[in-house]
This record gives structure tokens, C-alpha cells and sequence, in this order.
């Protein structure tokens, strides 16, 4: 396995990021496949950009999420502008607020994020304190196959009426 592979992990999780000179901040908006993502810039422009073979299999992107892309090519022929330098996660977005990095039209949008996940929170709470603790809300596992259900109690309680008389 190369050095990049190795680490790519820590260096995302652990290190200190810091958008460089070409560099820019951007959400993902769609996975187009393969290693083809759709993000949107600070200013709403929508472009393409590939994912590093090195992040694959190691650190997944999902749409919502936020990154870093290299300067954009500017080649008409290509679809494809940029790549992704590295995948943000939570703490790396409170870094770069605190550095006055983040751009400030993504602002309001990550604070939407918290909001719904505080709401679903509290959703989930008032959900556990129902009476009903049935199992039903529960999916069922499609791996498993479906077998017909055979209640025996019903046929022995006919027989035991069919011996009393």
C-alpha cells in the first residue's frame, strides 16, 4: 500500500486544514458515480469534480457533505474541473470557522443541519416515551427468507373441547 493510501485517514481526521491559495470550500450536492461528484461553490455555481483513487474505500462522501477542490481547470472540452484535495468533517468545519476560512454562504446552511438534527433528536425522545414498546416499528431484515407461521394453541385448545364431549 502507497504512503498516500496509508495515511489518508489520519491526515483527514487529525491534521489542521487550511484552504491554500486555489483551493476552495465546496458542498456535495449529488454522487454522479464512480469517482464523479457534483458540488456547488460559495457563489452557486455547479461543477463536476473527481474523487483521488485515494480516498477510495477509506472515506466516504455523501451528499450535504462539505470539501476541498484544487483550482478549477478551465479546458471547455472537460466536464470534469477539478478534484477533491480533502473530505471535511465536523471538527475540520469548526477549525476553519474559527480561522474565518469558512465561506459565509455556507454559513447559514450548516446551521440549518444542527437545527433538523436537534429537531430529530427531540422527535426520537417523545417517540421513547410512548407506552407502546412493540417491536413493530421495527424493519424487517430482507436477508431473511419469510416463513409461514403455524399457531398450534388453537388447534390443541379444539381437540381438548373435542375430548370433553
Amino acid at each position: 500500500m502507497s504512503h498516500s493510501r496509508k495515511h489518508v485517514t489520519d491526515k483527514t481526521l487529525n491534521s489542521d486544514i487550511t484552504v491554500g491559495e486555489g483551493h476552495t470550500v465546496v458542498k456535495v450536492v449529488s454522487i454522479r458515480g464512480g469517482n464523479i461528484c457534483e458540488v456547488q461553490k460559495p457563489n452557486g455555481e455547479q461543477t463536476l469534480t473527481i474523487i483521488p483513487a485515494k480516498f477510495n474505500k477509506i472515506l466516504w462522501i455523501k451528499n450535504g457533505s462539505y470539501a476541498i477542490i484544487d483550482k478549477e481547470d478551465d479546458d471547455p472540452k472537460s466536464k470534469i474541473r477539478s478534484s477533491i484535495v480533502n473530505i471535511l468533517s465536523k471538527d475540520n468545519i469548526k477549525e476553519l470557522k474559527k480561522s474565518n476560512q469558512w465561506p459565509i454562504e455556507f454559513e447559514d446552511q450548516v446551521d440549518t443541519n444542527k437545527r433538523t438534527q436537534i429537531v430529530k433528536q427531540k422527535v426520537v425522545k417523545n417517540d421513547d416515551d410512548s407506552d407502546d414498546d412493540s417491536l413493530s416499528d421495527l424493519m424487517e431484515n430482507p436477508n431473511h427468507k419469510k416463513h409461514a407461521f403455524i399457531d398450534d394453541t388453537d388447534s390443541d385448545e379444539d381437540d381438548d373441547e373435542e375430548d370433553d364431549e
